[in-house]
Formats: structure tokens, C-alpha cells, sequence
């Protein structure tokens, strides 16, 4: 058999589906039948929560407003929540002009009348955390600028050093290709004179011999068998 949702599940889960989430609670408390701490990560919010009972004496629910207000030093935001039936008796006005919120409640569920208004001192932290954000936001930029600017220059260093390398490879390429053109005729000149100087030891051959045998026909036969 399920378990039947007391008041305070009923009153947490209006909160809940708001963004909030339970931190704890108290059923021990002066001035309210039981209490809950609800937080969005941001901000935390106190619930005295009254019952029917406690409601029947008016005396009771300003002593409950009173430990309400109370709590307005501790945390964020406060709120006072009484059964439906007693919105009637619980005097709107007094609760925004002290910023209380107001939510009522039965067994169908539970629903805000009155938005709680966030303490001076929530309102202080909240502007030091969008000043302090900006001032990140600020010296992020600033870092960001600063790194660009490094990686900016870098790059012009490196281009630079790539334009130099291409002005001495062109250089290089234009020397090597004036060492090739000088050099060519030297080994043409070289290949003409190794016939020119083949010829000139024949015929210097030739002439040691004796005459009964130059251009005899009978040694070219000879040496052609040899």
C-alpha cells in the first residue's frame, strides 16, 4: 500500500517542480509544526509550514510569521505555508510588505499565492557574483587578446624565415645551374681530344718502325690474326 504524502512532501513538491530541491527538514521548531530547506544551487529558501491545527489560534500564526521573519537573516528566501481552508485569516498584506512568501495547501496539492521576495543580503551576493563574473569575463578577453597577439607575431617570424629560405634556394638554384652551363664544354673538348690524341699514338707508332714495314699490308693481315 503506498505511503499516504504528508504536508511536507505536498508543499516540497511545488518547489520542486520549480527547480528546487529538498536540503532538509525539522519537525522541531519554535513557531511552526515543521520546516523545510529547499536550494536551486543558487539560492536557499526556508518553509515554516503550519497545520490545521495550529491555525485555528490567530495568535499562533503571528508567532508563526513572526519565527518566519526571522529567518530572513539565514537564508534567501522565506515562505509560510498554511492549509487552504485559513488563506482567509492570514493577512496578505503584512507578509509582501516583509517580503514573506505565502503558499497554501490541501490533499490535491499545494500552490503559491504569494512570490517571497529575496533578502538585501542575497541581492548584495547576487550583484558581487555578476561583478565578479564580469571582471573574469574581462580579464579572459584581455588574456585571449594577449595570446593572439604572441601567436600573431609567431607567425610573422615564420613567414619571415620562409620568405628568406625561398631567396636562398633561388640563389642556390641559380648558381648551380651557372657551375652546369660552364661546365659542359669542358667535357665536350675532353671527348673530342681523346680520339685526336688516339690517332696521334698510331701514328707515332708508325713512324718508330722500320721502313720495309710501314703500310705493309702483310702486318695488318698478320695483326688482324694475332
Amino acid at each position: 500500500m503506498p505511503r499516504r504524502p504528508t504536508i511536507e512532501d505536498i508543499v516540497s513538491s511545488l518547489l520542486i517542480d520549480e527547480g528546487f530541491y529538498e536540503i532538509s527538514r525539522n519537525n522541531e521548531i519554535i513557531g511552526a509544526d515543521s520546516q523545510i530547506i529547499l536550494s536551486d544551487g543558487r539560492i536557499e529558501i526556508a518553509v515554516n509550514i503550519l497545520s490545521e491545527d495550529s491555525c485555528s489560534s490567530r495568535s499562533i500564526i503571528h508567532e508563526t510569521l513572526i519565527e518566519t521573519l526571522k529567518l530572513r537573516s539565514r537564508y534567501d528566501s522565506v515562505i509560510l505555508a498554511v492549509p487552504r481552508k485559513y488563506l482567509k485569516i492570514v493577512d496578505q498584506d503584512v507578509l509582501a510588505k516583509y517580503g514573506v512568501g505565502l503558499i497554501i495547501y490541501d490533499v490535491m496539492g499545494a500552490e503559491e499565492v504569494l512570490p517571497p521576495r529575496l533578502s538585501n543580503n542575497r541581492k548584495e551576493k547576487i550583484q558581487n557574483i555578476q561583478d565578479n563574473l564580469r571582471d573574469v569575463h574581462i580579464n579572459e578577453i584581455t588574456l585571449l587578446q594577449s595570446e593572439i597577439s604572441r601567436i600573431t607575431k609567431i607567425l610573422e617570424e615564420i613567414e619571415a624565415r620562409l620568405d628568406r629560405l625561398e631567396r636562398e634556394q633561388r640563389i642556390l638554384t641559380d648558381r648551380i645551374s651557372e657551375l652546369e652551363r660552364r661546365k659542359s664544354p669542358t667535357i665536350g673538348a675532353e671527348r673530342l681530344a681523346q680520339p685526336i690524341s688516339s690517332k696521334v699514338e698510331e701514328r707515332e707508332n708508325k713512324d718508330s718502325l722500320p721502313s720495309y714495314l710501314r703500310d705493309n699490308p702483310w702486318i695488318d693481315i698478320l695483326s688482324k690474326r694475332a
